[in-house]
């Protein structure tokens, strides 16, 4: 029987001045082929920061869609950038501007292959076929600087590749909401992901999301809070 994917979403501004927006951006894609997630945190220091945020996420998506699952890694760690870099510059601005980090997951339906890109502190956490696999964000040098598009540092993705038979579930989110989690309640915290949200319905599920968000993750941080958790099933579509 195919395989159904399901997913949530929501971005939500951190506690800051009313003049300063939201500098995540999240975008999703579907095709018959094609399921991509991804997610931007553009770096507070930098002015444009939430304009580079949706202009990696564009490249991202653009990128992805067209590409095959045993795509050379290093080839497409600098198509990314290269593309990202263009954007910037076709915005007529300065790279250090709009530097973000990114992270994203591309699930390849029909040669069931999941391929995750990395690169700065967005986590990833999948499940597949039961078992977790989670990237380790890069640690930052200092407490307001990590590795994202725009560094000056040659920056370089890190890409993981899994294949999967009969399930995955999988988040992606900004570090505003990975600062909230323990990382030893990971499973958990997919489990109820998964639990209470595959019982809302699907007009409401992103409300839900978002007003959950808003009232319980506040703990560790003031930052913007985006995330995508997506999953398998066998019984509706998102």
């Amino acid at each position: 029987m195919e395989q159904i994917i399901s997913y949530i979403q929501a971005t939500v501004p951190g506690d800051k001045p009313d003049n300063i927006p939201n500098q995540d951006n999240i975008q999703v894609f579907e095709n018959d082929a094609m399921f991509i997630a991804s997610v931007s945190d553009g770096l507070g220091s930098s002015l444009f920061s939430d304009v580079g945020a949706r202009l990696s996420s564009d490249c991202v998506i653009d990128i992805m869609k067209n590409e095959s699952s045993d795509v050379d890694f290093n080839i497409l760690s600098h198509k990314i950038i290269q593309q990202w870099q263009h954007l910037v510059e076709q915005n007529n601005g300065v790279i250090k501007d709009y530097r973000t980090a990114n992270s994203f997951v591309s699930v390849f339906k029909k040669e069931k292959i999941i391929l995750a890109g990395q690169l700065g502190d967005v986590m990833i956490s999948l499940r597949i076929d039961g078992l977790f696999r989670r990237l380790e964000t890069t640690q930052k040098e200092f407490s307001n600087e990590t590795e994202c598009l725009g560094s000056g540092k040659n920056e370089e993705y890190t890409f993981v590749k899994y294949e999967f038979g009969h399930s995955f579930d999988f988040f992606v989110a900004t570090d505003g909401i990975g600062d909230e989690i323990d990382p030893l309640k990971l499973e958990s915290f997919q489990n109820y992901l998964k639990n209470k949200f595959q019982d809302v319905s699907v007009e409401n599920r992103n409300i839900e999301l978002r007003s959950e968000i808003e009232s319980t993750m506040k703990d560790k941080n003031n930052d913007d809070k985006s995330i995508v958790y997506t999953w398998t099933n066998k019984n509706e579509r998102n």
